[in-house]
């Protein structure tokens, strides 16, 4: 998949609020996405990138009736969310674990770019 997430971590004020900033792409323009950590809210993203993960896949490959644009562009924003929270990627491998067949996973992997992919990675061992 073309792209790469550039992501910038920020402080953005006390209480604990990050900043992610999720590069242009595409005619998608450059975005900050701020949070704060929760372990609700953690869970949410995980579960929020699981089921985009699952529509980036349906709209991927050979047999995509249209690109899969879109659902990368909201993988990315699940993404931006899940890092601006500072969440533990085991957040990510129980929902992916849970949603998503190995296969589908492996794919998913194989798609995301590589800063993606590590907390992803990480998320899976």
């Amino acid at each position: 998949m073309a792209g790469a997430v550039a992501a910038l971590l920020a402080g953005c004020g006390g209480g604990g609020h990050r900043a992610v900033t999720v590069g242009a792409y595409g005619n998608y323009p450059a975005q900050t996405i701020t949070g704060a950590a929760s372990p609700a809210e953690c869970r949410r993203d995980g579960n929020a990138f699981a089921r985009d993960g699952l529509m980036l896949l349906a709209h991927s490959g050979p047999n995509a009736a249209y690109p899969a644009d879109l659902y990368y562009s909201i993988l990315r924003e699940d993404f931006a969310d899940f890092e601006a929270r500072g969440c533990d990627p085991a957040d990510i491998g129980v929902a992916l674990r849970r949603r998503l067949s190995a296969a589908q996973r492996a794919a998913l992997v194989a798609d995301l770019p590589e800063t993606m992919a590590k907390v992803v990675r990480a998320g899976l061992t």
